[in-house]
């Protein structure tokens, strides 16, 4: 198994959100008004090119949407 590296990105478990404004999900589905999953994603390490935090989302998905990455 290969060993994390510093700009490995680093997930959160997904919770159950209510979108009470438009979001978008990963598979480019834009929802709101009812319950979606989201995460953070980090990285702890950035090129000093790039200002810090500059890769860190906040990602939202459906339960369809979880689903379907886990099978591929």
């Amino acid at each position: 198994m290969k060993e994390k590296g510093p700009t490995d990105p680093e997930y959160t478990e997904w919770q159950k959100w209510f979108a009470w404004k438009p979001v978008k999900c990963l598979d480019g589905e834009r929802v709101w008004l009812k319950y979606v999953y989201k995460r953070e994603r980090t990285i702890k390490w950035t090129p000093p090119q790039f200002p810090p935090d500059a890769f860190n989302r906040t990602e939202y998905s459906t339960w369809e949407g979880i689903l379907n990455m886990r099978m591929r």
